[in-house]
């Protein structure tokens, strides 16, 4: 009888037990696949990596501290870039916080406190924004953001913007222009 009653009880809390854990596993608690296979293609910490153009020499040279693609996305998010666009006779050095590279448009975004001053002459041109998007084929920034300028003595602001040709060596403030401009010997 005693082995009856232990056999009863072990089937009943056994039934329990397996009706508790049925009854509660339903279609949310299942394990749901992945809807999105978003995942990183490359990242590199420092890093640097130069462009060539047609004729062998550097385009341009691009650094940062941290580099990002993931696979579903043409845009490579870089923290801290340094960007180095070179034409002849004339360099300038882009820093920011972030950016976003876009390969298939060809385009590099720097955002916040981005610092665009040229190298291999005195005094430096010093333009300072949030924002800048560099066009990297034709080398033209450009931005709706205000913009501060300074070449030596000379204290240039828009702030509505500019547009920059590094081809052409041409410079154009969008509106709400003010400042002095001196000139240099």
């Amino acid at each position: 009888m005693k082995h009856i009653i232990n056999l009863s009880v072990f089937v009943i809390l056994a039934f329990i037990v397996w009706w508790s854990i049925t009854s509660n596993y339903n279609d949310t608690n299942r394990l749901q696949p992945a809807t999105s296979t978003d995942y990183a293609e490359i990242f590199m910490n420092k890093f640097e990596m130069t462009s060539m153009d047609a004729n062998g020499n550097p385009n341009y040279i691009l650094n940062g501290s941290y580099l990002q693609r993931a696979n579903d996305s043409d845009d490579t998010k870089i923290k801290q870039p340094v960007f180095l666009l070179f034409q002849e006779n004339k360099q300038w050095e882009i820093s920011a916080e972030n950016a976003i590279l876009n390969d298939k448009k060809e385009t590099i975004q720097l955002k916040d406190n981005v610092l665009m001053q040229q190298k291999n002459i005195e005094p430096a041109i010093t333009i300072r924004t949030q924002y800048l998007l560099i066009h990297i084929r034709t080398q033209v920034a450009q931005t709706e953001a205000a913009v501060d300028i300074t070449h030596g003595k000379s204290h240039l602001t828009s702030t509505k913007g500019m547009i920059f040709n590094n081809a052409t060596n041409e410079l154009e403030l969008s509106a709400n222009v003010n400042g002095h401009y001196v000139p240099h010997d």
